[in-house]
């Protein structure tokens, strides 16, 4: 049953890729301009070599065996190669995804592990509903990069935190246990810049949850029983409150992935954000190409797991109820 999941979602990805992927080539090669017409702007290089580097990536023929071209490259493990950095795609891609995935879940964990408590307590007492409401409310409003900006200047001001990068200079130098608490620092406030606004919208929809599932028959059961407000909220409430919240964990993958773009960039994090903004800038078409792909693999990969996480947990499911 699980194998058969899977394979279902993995069947639905490849359309889903596919036409995501040419509306995205379509979109870049109808963009006004070109890495190579920025290089017509270069005097020492001629247009006999232009000529020659269109023609050997295809570039000089229609747009759709373009994409043809680049679709069956892709098939063979070939990502293109990279006309701004001078360097196979791939090899590119591997020098900042790192740094990429290590923020992204780091905040992905941070979000759970302050959602679900909170969202519990905020049921367990009558002043914490009020508290927390506000304060998701207000992570909610406050757009990425204004936060960003918030936090650096405490760090100007204060001196506590560095102000970006992902380390400090005299990081090979330190020993392992002060490597880890230098990028700790470094990680703290892109981090929580990704995480407060996600868990502002989450912590929302766990309290709906909570607040849906407390009405049902089985908790006045449970009450009449004489269980405590926390026993029923933690082995009772939250069980059952707990379906959807696993369906947004597989959109969450994508939706951190790509906040953290815009996060990177201001807080100088070595990962894909400043990479893609410098391929869109200078036009690069293959490089642009594979972030976008990586996105929608994330994507895809996100709601497979989710799939597994509620094939392991709900028994509805297992018995092909649902």
């Amino acid at each position: 049953m699980l194998i058969r999941i899977i394979v279902h979602r993995i069947l639905w990805a490849v359309p889903l890729l596919l036409g995501m992927s040419f509306i995205s080539f379509v979109l870049i090669r109808l963009a006004p301009g070109s890495y190579f017409q920025s290089l017509r702007l270069n005097p020492q290089i001629s247009e006999d070599t232009i000529r020659e580097l269109e023609t050997k990536y295809h570039l000089d023929k229609p747009i759709v065996e373009q994409y043809f071209f680049w679709l069956i490259n892709l098939l063979r493990g070939d990502l293109g190669y990279s006309f701004y950095y001078h360097a196979p795609v791939g090899k590119v891609l591997l020098s900042r995804i790192g740094p990429t995935l290590l923020l992204s879940s780091i905040a992905l964990v941070l979000v759970w592990i302050v959602v679900i408590p909170a969202g519990v307590y905020s049921q367990r007492f009558n002043w914490a509903d009020p508290v927390l409401s506000a304060m998701a409310f207000v992570f909610m409003c406050l757009p990425s990069f204004l936060l960003a900006f918030l936090f650096l200047f405490f760090a100007l001001t204060t001196g506590l935190l560095p102000l970006g990068g992902m380390h400090s200079l005299v990081y090979q130098d330190l020993p392992w246990h002060l490597r880890i608490l230098d990028m700790a620092r470094h990680l703290l406030i892109p981090s929580l810049v990704i995480s407060l606004p996600a868990i502002g919208a989450l912590f929302r929809v766990v309290r709906a949850n909570l607040r849906t599932v407390l009405t049902a028959p089985f908790i006045l059961n449970a009450r009449a029983k004489g269980f405590g407000k926390s026993y029923i909220l933690w082995h009772h409430a939250l069980p059952n409150s707990i379906h959807p919240l696993i369906v947004i964990f597989g959109y969450q993958l994508s939706d951190i992935l790509s906040g953290a773009a815009l996060v990177e960039i201001i807080c100088n994090w070595p990962g894909m954000g400043s990479l893609m903004l410098s391929a869109v800038q200078a036009q690069d078409l293959y490089l642009v190409m594979a972030g976008m792909m990586v996105g929608g693999v994330m994507l895809i990969l996100g709601n497979v797991i989710s799939d597994i996480i509620l094939y392991c947990l709900d028994p509805r499911i297992r018995e092909g109820v649902m």
